[in-house]
């Protein structure tokens, strides 16, 4: 969401990004696959306003927990998932750092603020609470 503040409704695919906001994110999903899993969903996970960004959740991280002791097959799930969040935070961090070189201190595309601004995502998983509990694992 805040990506899409910086962008002017002329911007193209202003309108499609808009829409987007407002539908089920990849988390949403997972929790529709923890479900079917046998988890237990808190309703107001899953009637959550999307234009939100998820976060940790220790209802959802005590779910997981269990099934990666119960359901080997979802622990390899959540390995992979882990590994490209991983993978997902190290891609930021290169391109942060091709983008200060690019365009050093420059707003970046859409007005942004550049460097600053893509460097508040780089320490954003995407599944929160899989970084959550791998203590307890």
């Amino acid at each position: 969401a805040s990506t899409v503040a910086y962008l002017k409704p002329n911007f193209p695919g202003y309108d499609r990004l808009q829409k987007l906001l407002h539908e089920r994110s990849v988390v949403d999903h997972f929790y529709d696959f923890l479900a079917i899993r046998g988890a237990q969903i808190p309703p107001d996970l899953k009637n959550r306003d999307m234009t939100l960004p998820n976060g940790p959740d220790e209802r959802v991280q005590k779910e997981i927990l269990r099934l990666y002791k119960d359901s080997p097959e979802s622990s390899i799930l959540f390995e992979l998932m882990t590994d490209f969040d991983e993978g997902l935070q190290e891609w930021r961090y290169r391109h942060i750092k091709l983008v200060e070189r690019t365009i050093g201190a420059k707003k970046g595309t859409g007005g942004s603020p550049g460097v600053p601004f893509l460097k508040e995502s780089l320490f954003k998983p995407v599944f929160h609470d899989l970084w959550a509990i791998r203590h307890e694992l």
